[in-house]
């Protein structure tokens, strides 16, 4: 890969993703069609005064799609739709720049678990009102939040229910629900169902939450717990919804509670007993006569169960109808509101051939209220809509379908790597395309940028990219390996590169001469007697050698003939995934770093020796592109630590008292230093965690992000990195939200 297109670094109108949006309903909280989305009042109730930088626009690197969409929720304004994710927070679909528009930059690195939405409900009467269930186990110390948004999610406050319940983002049945619901007509009345712990209730919207002691159950086996709330219209005297169903995720024991009394008791739904003794319930949805259908699965997804049915139950007459369209697990169904006999189904975790050739999930619709079913195979298309890396993938995990409320030719549907939707669903032919412009929930686990290069990219289940722009869907690399966890290349000769990825079952290394054009294979592994995988890799200056540190071997290996024949590397033994990189200037230097250790090579990775020790497990080491010896080492609460005779010294960068992440920019000026980003916080007295730069080797050091764009922290690829083609532009590595760039304005 050799062209490059200069990028922008300005935001195009799409990108930007901006609209003003209307509430709906006569709701006690709805807005009228000439408000503004958000008044200053109710902007201040939601987020106190925050530092917001003038100075700086942010976004994603455009990729669209990449993750799973746990659920898509449509409201009572036309065209508008909220869509979760599972570690990579909730979007808004902006009609406008028909693109989605993240709504969760401003989760902290200290409450990173927030990024995984485990369900999502909007205020009925008024699509401005809408709360997410948050929280993710492994993260934030299992942190449970409702985040309760006034003005379209454009800020949430944070309400802690961890004393009371516990959800789980990524968890198994993240793709249920939805297990938050508002009171269609009474909007202060919010319900939401815990993985454990229960049920909770707001009657004050969200402000406050109490225990639900009537419901019987506070947990499940397959800790999904109460996976779906659902509110039907029936009305008592003071304004409250008197029926309420709730699903529970589990079988051979009631699943499915209904409550008559506003919530106040709850009983199985009767004649639900049946279903249950066998399948779990996924999602329910109500026509407009008060039936109550229940998409079912043997097990709770997205990718365990293999069976399922569907189910309608009307309350009333305490009588229940299996409607059996398949016997796969039933992912969803969405019933047209303004004509119940049109009914559109999907399943889940099917493998079924689609017009693009990939396998995945299939479509039925009905025309006769579930009566008789037409399957969807051979009738419709599938395009990428710009995208052209999701050319061979498929729609698949499915468990999610939304209608346009104002146009019931139009429905989205979730899937394992994005969105797709269709306009045309009742047509001879519908047409989907991938829907996911906005929408960035990679999970990015290394970067690379060079002075005239397209940046290159380390993707976690999609290989990585080779962005030309931006601010532009890109080219995926074309030897697919799955997660990718380290890529180098080759300071000196940019056709050359490496990457590595695989698992317990296949190791996973190769290379390129030609940029990218083609790869080759590394088949033979270093250690016969196990299969490595994973790791960091490197490469010398010159690219004529390779050095690997696997994630799960007991050495760092080094090879001159592309794997042929490959040597133990010396002094780095039982450290995995070592983070190494060459010199740029002199092929007989590599450094690395692993467990608070600073490594140096003086043979070109043969024999490293152990040149310095600091308080971080830092996983990245910064270089100089073309100055020989001089490298940055990020110390935790020991700074920033640089050193400029191939690692023999080191000196403290002035300025800095905590430092995670470090990367080297374009310099404003030929001859100026390059500019340092960090990951970290000066030593001000009022300074914060955050994003910083400095263009004067660390003497003053300014802000790049603020209170509003903390993207969660560096994730799992823990970097920040700058750009060697655009001064003011660097890029940060998330848990799930893809590559976040920082762009400086021009003045």
């Amino acid at each position: 890969m050799t062209s490059f297109r200069k990028q922008a670094s300005f935001l195009t109108a799409a990108v930007m993703c901006m609209t003003v949006l209307a509430g709906c309903g006569d709701s006690k909280n709805a807005q009228t069609e000439t408000e503004a989305p958000q008044t200053e009042q109710a902007q201040a109730e939601i987020a106190p005064a925050v530092y917001e930088n003038p100075d700086w626009t942010y976004g994603q690197v455009a990729i669209g799609g990449g993750g799973f969409i746990t659920g898509i929720v449509n409201t009572c304004e036309p065209g508008l739709f909220y869509a979760r994710t599972d570690v990579g927070g909730a979007y808004r679909w902006d009609k406008e720049a028909d693109c989605w528009k993240a709504l969760n930059y401003d989760i902290t690195e200290e409450d990173k678990g927030l990024l995984g939405i485990d369900g999502i409900a909007v205020d009925p009467n008024n699509a401005a009102n809408v709360y997410l269930a948050t929280g993710t186990s492994y993260f934030s110390n299992a942190k449970t939040c409702i985040l309760v948004s006034h003005d379209y999610g454009e800020h949430f406050k944070q309400i802690d229910v961890s004393d009371l319940i516990k959800v789980h983002g990524n968890g198994m049945g993240r793709g249920n629900g939805e297990r938050i619901a508002v009171d269609p007509n009474n909007s202060d009345i919010i319900y939401c169902g815990g993985r454990t712990g229960g049920m909770i209730r707001s009657t004050d919207a969200g402000e406050t939450w109490e225990k639900v002691e009537s419901f019987p159950v506070t947990a499940t086996g397959n800790e999904n717990g109460i996976n779906i709330l659902l509110f039907d219209g029936n009305k008592s005297a003071d304004g409250k919804t008197t029926r309420i169903y709730a699903g529970v995720s589990r079988s051979k024991e009631d699943n499915i509670y209904i409550s008559e009394d506003a919530g106040e008791t709850w009983n199985p739904l009767p004649a639900s007993d049946e279903a249950a003794a066998k399948f779990m319930p996924q999602r329910f949805d109500l026509d407009s006569k008060g039936n109550l259908f229940v998409s079912y699965g043997n097990k709770e997804g997205p990718w365990n169960s293999v069976q399922g049915t569907l189910y309608k139950y009307n309350a009333d007459s305490s009588s229940a109808e299996e409607i059996k369209v398949v016997s796969w697990t039933v992912g969803d169904i969405v019933i047209d509101p303004e004509n119940d006999n049109n009914i559109v189904l999907v399943t889940s975790e099917v493998w079924k051939e689609q017009p693009n050739g990939a396998f995945g999930d299939k479509f039925f619709r009905s025309t006769d209220g579930g009566a008789t079913w037409e399957d969807l195979d051979g009738k419709y298309t599938m395009s990428t809509n710009g995208m052209d890396w999701i050319s061979n993938a498929a729609i698949h995990w499915c468990s999610s379908l939304a209608m346009d409320s104002g146009n019931s030719d139009r429905i989205l549907v979730n899937s394992g790597n994005g969105i797709f939707a269709c306009d045309n669903i009742w047509d001879e032919n519908p047409e989907f395309y991938f829907e996911a412009k906005g929408i960035e929930e990679v999970v990015p686990e290394d970067i690379v940028s060079y002075k005239d290069y397209p940046l290159i990219s380390a993707i976690g289940d999609y290989d990585g990219f080779i962005h030309e722009d931006i601010f532009e869907s890109a080219e995926r690399h074309s030897r697919q390996i799955g997660s990718t966890t380290s890529i180098a290349v080759a300071a000196q000769n940019h056709d050359i590169w490496a990457k590595v990825g695989g698992d317990e079952s296949q190791m996973l290394l190769t290379y390129t001469t030609d940029g990218g054009k083609s790869w080759t294979d590394i088949t033979n592994c270093p250690d016969p007697d196990k299969v490595l995988y994973k790791g960091k890799v490197a490469l010398t200056a010159d690219g004529s050698a390779l050095i690997w540190s696997p994630s799960n071997g007991s050495y760092t290996y080094r090879t001159e003939d592309w794997g042929q024949t490959w040597t133990k590397v010396e002094g780095i033994v039982g450290s995995q995934s070592v983070y190494l990189i060459g010199d740029p200037v002199n092929k007989d230097y590599v450094y690395g770093c692993c467990n608070s250790i600073v490594f140096a090579s003086a043979d070109g990775g043969k024999t490293f020796k152990r040149k310095y020790d600091t308080m971080s497990k830092y996983k990245r080491l910064a270089i100089a592109p073309d100055i020989e010896g001089t490298f940055y080492v990020p110390g935790g609460g020991g700074g920033l630590l640089v050193s400029t005779d191939h690692g023999e010294n080191f000196t403290l960068v002035p300025g800095l008292k905590f430092c995670d992440a470090v990367g080297l920019g374009k310099p404003k000026n030929e001859g100026d230093p390059y500019v340092i980003y960090i990951s970290g916080m000066p030593k001000e007295e009022d300074a914060v965690h955050g994003i910083y730069m400095s263009e004067n080797n660390g003497e003053s050091w300014t802000r790049v992000n603020d209170d509003l764009h903390n993207f969660g922290g560096t994730g799992n690829g823990e970097f920040i990195s700058g750009d060697m083609n655009v001064y003011g532009r660097c890029y940060m590595s998330t848990v799930g939200l893809g590559i976040i760039y920082c762009d400086k304005k021009e003045k």
